[in-house]
């Protein structure tokens, strides 16, 4: 089967085409991936997404134009229940962990500002925002995840969504998946919290028994930060498809 080249444009910008006009002006940044990275020329034949479940297939006109093909070839529901990853900033493996994420299927992303995040751990959310829109074009996802502003655990807006917070040396904890099957008030949001490579301090571990989450544990071995993501979002997405 040949491959299906996709780009990822903004909803709003879209909106024409929904109410008739196909016409799509590519920015100077699509142009360049179009033309110098996916090698496509006038004529070729891309799908477009728009991160919110619709996926057209358009036609290059012009070096600089897509026309779209109406209506939307396929349309794709949110999934039930949104899947939502806390990541606290590290100073490596924050990017790979955020990539990998999104192509594994979590719905959203809460980069935290852990008391013992690493100084050297960057703030960068213009690029976790490209790194995410090129994660959803590589592995054909209709919906892009949805990348919170980075905050401190605290000031984490609390809410009734079950919350489960890594946590790793206690014997009184369940494993990730285990509580994931008795969780029952699931209809909106489940989140996953996973520390940084200090792990939580005692604020954090009390504000998190204030709250009522539920520390968890993801297996015998203590994991970096980034392989805990990554296994948590193994363990999120495979108990929704299950």
């Amino acid at each position: 089967m040949a491959e299906r080249r996709r780009l990822l444009i903004a909803p709003q910008r879209l909106a024409a085409v929904v109410t008739g006009d196909p016409s799509v002006a590519l920015e100077r940044s699509e142009q360049h991936y179009l033309r110098r990275v996916l090698r496509c020329r006038v004529g070729d034949t891309i799908d477009v997404v728009d991160g919110c479940g619709s996926l057209w297939q358009a036609q290059l006109i012009s070096a600089d134009s897509l026309q779209l093909a109406r209506p939307a070839e396929q349309i794709e529901s949110a999934p039930v229940p949104r899947l939502g990853l806390g990541l606290s900033l590290i100073r490596r493996g924050f990017e790979d962990a955020l990539r990998m994420a999104c192509e594994l299927g979590v719905d959203e992303i809460q980069p935290l500002r852990a008391d013992r995040s690493t100084p050297q751990a960057e703030h960068r959310p213009e690029r976790w925002a490209t790194i995410l829109q090129e994660a959803v074009e590589q592995c054909e996802r209709l919906w892009l995840p949805t990348l919170r502003p980075s905050c401190k655990l605290a000031q984490w807006p609390n809410s009734s969504d079950p919350v489960a917070v890594g946590v790793t040396r206690r014997a009184d904890t369940p494993a990730l998946h285990d509580w994931l099957n008795q969780t029952t008030n699931c209809n909106s949001m489940v989140w996953l919290l996973v520390g940084p490579e200090g792990g939580w301090s005692d604020a954090e571990e009390q504000l998190s028994i204030t709250r009522e989450w539920q520390p968890v544990h993801l297996g015998s071995s203590i994991l970096c930060s980034s392989t805990a993501a990554v296994r948590g979002s193994v363990e999120l997405v495979q108990w929704r498809d299950g």
